[in-house]
């Protein structure tokens, strides 16, 4: 087999551009009805109204005794005023519905009980210390709109509502097909061990890992060996599935055994071959079927990242919402650092504070180098118009 030349090499913008472009994801995910109460990280499909307010009721807003406010004008240290007990002052406890005729609390600490008359040294507006009918949620008010991940807080605000079930979109569904003749299941190594020219099958698991963090389905194939036909059929089943994106595991470089790009070519269109990053240059883009099928990086910190500059987008576009940012800081580099013309890098850095300067030392940069991101705290960007980056300059990290 020929090996397979990158032809459609495109800058990282310009990739994710023509990439999410080709698709049309209007109701490509269906809505479906779930309870409230086991909604946490999924999208809403349409906007949310309240069936209820909250409270539904006037109710006092701290322990004490409810009282209509007028009885309680003129009432000061020098002249306190008495009310009668269950007649004018009742007796209320935080969350209770005030009693008819009462529009105020007067706080248990600002009270004298006397028996069967209370003294109040102050006076009370109406409404002090009550909750009044839907001072948190009016009813038909919007509580959510469409889009949007439904957080814990979420939830609460839901049920309070009155909103016992709520529409949302499906959880997307991504298949990952692992491929290579060197690659075992971690349960065969579990086995009998590990044998010289073997690699553990570990990218799937992390990217898994991955995809069920930001709230979606995912189903790891049996490894695919280097065998075109073989992977031809694999790739044609997991097109006709339900899942809405395909992952495909390696094969994608230009090694002799890397058919990933001509079998794309063969059962769809290869929209890019090869993404001006570093990691993550092999990374091919393709669409079969109108699904979205993304050939990743063998080495682990190339298909990471590879992974979050396509599918984490991807899965935003078709559930309409976007996966909060990391945070940035701004840092110098220990080190001036040289990079390739024409390539953006993602350079792993550990970052710490020496006297007033906050110092972002990069990690080694090889591309299946996993440790390199569990140590990292951060990412620096090297634009792919830069030949580097000096150590006297301040960049975002």
């Amino acid at each position: 087999m020929k090996r397979h030349i990158y032809l459609k090499m495109k800058p990282l913008k310009e990739a994710q551009n023509l990439f999410f472009s080709a698709f049309n994801f209007d109701n490509y995910l269906k809505k479906e009805i779930i309870p409230t109460k086991e909604a946490l990280g999924r999208v809403t499909a349409e906007p949310i109204f309240a069936r209820f307010s909250s409270p539904n009721f006037h109710c006092a807003a701290m322990d004490g005794y409810a009282v209509n406010a007028s009885m309680t004008f003129g009432a000061t240290l020098e002249h306190p005023k008495r009310l009668l007990i269950n007649k004018e002052a009742f007796p209320i406890n935080t969350g209770y519905p005030l009693p008819e005729g009462t529009n105020a609390v007067i706080m248990i600490e600002d009270i004298v009980e006397d028996g069967e008359e209370i003294e109040i040294k102050k006076a009370v507006y109406p409404w002090q210390n009550v909750r009044k009918v839907g001072e948190d949620i009016v009813a038909t008010e919007l509580i959510l709109p469409p889009f949007h991940r439904i957080t814990p807080y979420d939830i609460g605000a839901l049920l309070e509502a009155g909103i016992f079930e709520v529409s949302v979109k499906e959880k997307p569904k991504v298949i990952i097909i692992p491929t290579g003749n060197e690659i075992v299941p971690i349960e065969v190594v579990m086995k009998r061990g590990i044998k010289k020219g073997e690699v553990i099958e570990s990218n799937s698991w992390m990217l898994k890992a991955l995809l069920e963090s930001v709230g979606a389905l995912c189903e790891i194939w049996p490894i695919v060996p280097d065998d075109y036909e073989m992977l031809k059929e694999a790739i044609k089943k997991s097109v006709d599935s339900k899942a809405h994106i395909i992952v495909i595991l390696a094969g994608s470089s230009a090694g002799s055994k890397d058919f990933t790009a001509t079998v794309l070519e063969e059962l769809g269109e290869v929209l890019v071959h090869g993404v001006a990053m570093m990691p993550g240059k092999p990374t091919i883009l393709a669409k079969i079927s109108e699904k979205p099928v993304i050939g990743n990086p063998g080495y682990s910190v190339s298909s990471i990242i590879s992974f979050e500059k396509f599918v984490l987008p991807l899965l935003s576009i078709m559930q309409g919402f976007f996966y909060e940012k990391r945070p940035k800081i701004k840092v110098f580099l220990s080190k001036s650092v040289p990079s390739k013309l024409g390539i953006e890098e993602f350079l792993r850095v550990k970052i710490g504070k020496v006297n007033d300067k906050i110092i972002a030392t990069p990690l080694p940069r090889m591309a299946g180098s996993i440790t390199t991101l569990t140590k990292a705290h951060g990412i620096i960007q090297i634009p792919a118009q830069a030949e580097g980056i000096n150590e006297d300059k301040e960049i975002e990290a």
